[in-house]
């Protein structure tokens, strides 16, 4: 995202960037880059070696590991989208007592336009919704995780 120039400075307020929140998001987003390359390297192994034991007839054991590793990566993301939900919801009340967005605890990796009030408030309608849908989405993913895992 580009800096804001300088004749929009002039037209309002900005929430200014936190530069160490910004290096911490960078390595933070480099190490989830290699960790989940070096996890795909090793689902792809695996299933190589579960895949050959496939091709000498053992079909029941191939098709309940599979059950396994889908279920266990739906409990994964339901993880991850409950989480991510619970934030927003943290965001959109800290936004709905303020009446500003971004909430003034709040750090940012770029410099963001303050909205106040009515504009805020209808932001915290917005983030509220998704979060009440992220939440959904967890539900529906643990839910089928757990039958994957029941059934196999």
């Amino acid at each position: 995202m580009a800096a804001p120039r300088s004749s929009d400075r002039n037209n309002g307020e900005f929430h200014r960037a936190d530069p160490a929140y910004r290096r911490q998001m960078q390595v933070f987003l480099a190490i989830t880059v290699v960790v989940g390359l070096l996890a795909l390297l090793g689902l792809r192994a695996w299933l190589q070696r579960l895949g050959a034991g496939a091709q000498l007839g053992d079909l029941g054991s191939y098709q309940a590991w599979l059950h396994r590793l889908l279920g266990g990566l739906c409990l994964m993301l339901a993880a991850a989208a409950g989480g991510f939900s619970f934030w927003l919801r943290r965001m959109a009340q800290a936004s709905r007592s303020e009446r500003r967005w971004p909430p003034s605890s709040m750090r940012t990796s770029a410099d963001v336009r303050i909205r106040y009030l009515t504009s805020a408030d209808s932001l915290v309608g917005q983030i509220q919704a998704a979060s009440l849908a992220l939440g959904l989405l967890a539900l529906a993913l643990a839910a089928w995780g757990l039958w994957l895992f029941w059934a196999s």
